[in-house]
Order: structure tokens, then sequence, then C-alpha cells
């Protein structure tokens, strides 16, 4: 018996639907900087048009978990608001908490989708992520592979589905043109 297909661009859909409930303003755009693949600001998401549903589904779900930290924390605000190189290893820890944390409330989003499914491809594409992400702040170089430097930061911190904070979002001002680094 094959197995389904996950069709993402319903999930999407889905998801989509409940980010639009929080407040928050999804924008699917091609101006930004070929860099990136998304952008924030606190109220609107900017997911590039180019992306596949399953990328945009990631995406959305990532950048949203960052909107509500962004609206609950001002100081996960400022810290995600950067584009770090070189990092010592504390804040390197800080940027890895960070972007768990957004990843478990991207964990909620899916569930309150009743998407219950979709669990270890979040993971995986969060850990990939993170590997990615380690590698550039390390070293300033974008590379779409598990390198040693990656490895030698190890962040194995299990999603967990965290409650979703009551918020207002806020539009704070956009930084750069992109948040989310393409490593494509």
């Amino acid at each position: 018996m094959a197995m389904k297909k996950t069709d993402f661009a319903e999930i999407l859909e889905k998801c989509e639907k409940i980010v639009k409930e929080m407040g928050l303003v999804i924008h699917y755009t091609h101006n930004l900087d070929p860099f990136f693949k998304g952008d924030l600001d606190g109220k609107r998401i900017f997911i590039g048009n180019h992306l596949d549903a399953e990328e945009k589904l990631f995406n959305l779900l990532h950048l949203t978990g960052h909107s509500i930290q962004w609206n609950i924390n001002e100081l996960l605000r400022n810290l995600g608001s950067h584009l770090y190189l070189h990092p010592d290893d504390k804040l390197l820890l800080e940027l890895q908490t960070y972007e768990w944390q957004a990843n478990c409330y991207a964990l909620s989003i899916l569930h309150k989708a009743d998407i219950f499914n979709l669990d270890k491809w979040l993971s995986d594409k969060y850990v990939l992520d993170m590997l990615y992400l380690t590698h550039f702040y390390k070293t300033g170089k974008k590379l779409k592979r598990i390198t040693s430097v990656a490895k030698a930061y190890p962040f194995k911190r299990k999603l967990e589905s965290m409650p979703i904070p009551s918020f207002t979002p806020v539009p704070r001002h956009r930084t750069r043109n992109g948040l989310v680094i393409s490593f494509d």
C-alpha cells in the first residue's frame, strides 16, 4: 500500500487561517533580498513567493513563532533583529534557544490546525535549519550541508508544543530586507 503524499498546500492554507486569526498579516512577495526566504516586522510576515508549498509552510510557521516572540518579549525582539557573525558560545546558545522556542510555537500552530502527523517533519526541518545557521553564525559562510563547525555546537533540545500567549501584533521597523537566510 502506497503512503499518502502530504498535501503541504492544504496544510499551508489551514495554518494561514490560524496565523491570520492571531492578527498577523501574511505577504507572499518577490521583494526580498535573494539571500533571504522571509522576513517579519512583528505584525507582517513576508515569505518568498518563489518557494514551494512545503517551504512556505515551514517559513510561515517559523516566522509566526518569531512574531509571537517579538510581541511578548522585547529582549527576544532585539535578539532576533540582528544578523550575528562570529558570536561567542554564550550568545550562540541564546540564539539556538531563540530558534528552538520559535519552532515550539510553530509546532503549537500545527497542532491548533489539527495537524499531528508533521511533528517529525517540523523537527527535522528545524534541526537542519539550526545546523546551517550555526555554521553561518560561526563562519559567515552559507553552506547547505552539515559541517564539523555546526556539529561542534550541537543543540539537541526536542521541540515541544508551547501554549501561545495572548498578544497584540505591533509592527516594528524591519532592520534589513530579510530574516530567514536562504542556503540554496
